[in-house]
């Protein structure tokens, strides 16, 4: 039996007063702002990195246009690589200069309307984009959580990259995962796979267990399968959630196998691809015991995939 297992980026100081900026054309009036700042709302939370000139400074940061509106970016949100040496907060240098920009903040709906930019921000996000899920990184774990374990991830010279990434403990090891400490230690290199990537957030998660095949689908093919003694109280809530499913008609309990050691901390629930006439064969995963369970219904593969998630889900909130 194979199986396919279904499973489960800064603010500014708000005064940006004493600008001094480039003439510009009068502001257009305030009906022709709703789209331009509907826009920038858009591009703050998908990630936008935007590319702007800078026009107008501060001891506090400078203005940049970036199109429609112009934003302020503090001081802090400049790329550490732009300032000068003993500037003493003259930035007239950068006047005219291009530069790269992520939205942070939109205030649009108050009587004087801001919007705050930050240069840091878009090329971490720049940094995030060169990752793809199911890629494999090299990375250095930076500290210990009890919730996982943070990593700096390395580019593709094997140096560090600007972007740091999760790896959560249930990422850690097929294994029983008791402390972080027992897979990882602070300034170990590892070999992780991407998992996700939140461009918005700026946030990687990564896997260390899935640089291994998961036990289970190698068990499923030489596992000795017998009898169900006991259905467990998991695996009873599973089938009632399954049974009041849209479009699942029955679920009834098949064979029980046991595994030699546990290898999740989750319940787990998994569509074979065992043939079954007017259905699916599933199998939950408990600790050790492996419990097959036989669904009739007339949904197809990709919305009974879906309603596993949804499912898990159900169970993993109870």
């Amino acid at each position: 039996m194979r199986s396919v297992q279904v499973q489960r980026c800064s603010f500014a100081p708000r005064s940006s007063r004493h600008i001094v900026a480039a003439s510009k054309a009068a502001a257009a009036p305030s009906s022709q702002l709703a789209d331009p700042w509907e826009r920038a709302q858009d591009m703050m939370l998908q990630g936008t990195v935007s590319e702007g000139t800078i026009v107008g400074y501060n001891k506090g940061g400078v203005l940049v246009d970036i199109g429609e509106l112009k934003g302020f970016m503090p001081y802090t949100k400049i790329a550490p690589e732009r300032l000068r040496a003993g500037h003493k907060g003259d930035l007239s240098y950068l006047m005219g200069k291009k530069v790269k920009a992520r939205i942070v903040q939109v205030d649009k709906d108050s009587a004087r309307k801001e919007l705050v930019l930050s240069e840091r921000q878009a090329q971490l996000t720049e940094a995030v984009l060169r990752f793809q899920v199911g890629q494999v990184v090299r990375a250095q774990v930076l500290r210990l959580e009890d919730y996982g374990a943070l990593l700096s991830i390395y580019d593709g010279s094997g140096k560090p990259s600007g972007v740091q990434g999760l790896l959560h403990k249930s990422e850690l090891s097929w294994d029983l995962v008791m402390t972080v400490d027992d897979i990882v230690k602070a300034g170990q290199e590892v070999d992780v796979k991407v998992v996700s990537v939140d461009v918005s957030r700026c946030r990687v998660s990564l896997s260390l267990k899935q640089m291994q095949r998961d036990p289970l689908q190698t068990t499923l093919d030489s596992i000795q399968w017998g009898e169900t003694t006991l259905a467990l109280p998991e695996v009873k809530q599973i089938i009632q959630v399954l049974e009041w499913t849209p479009g699942i008609k029955r679920v009834d309990i098949g064979r029980q196998a046991e595994e030699a050691h546990t290898v999740s901390q989750d319940v787990e629930l998994y569509l074979t691809k065992q043939s079954r006439e007017g259905g699916f064969a599933l199998v939950a995963r408990v600790g050790r015991v492996l419990q097959e369970l036989l669904v009739d219904t007339g949904l197809s593969k990709d919305d009974m995939k879906k309603a596993l998630t949804r499912v898990l889900s159900r169970v993993g909130r109870s």
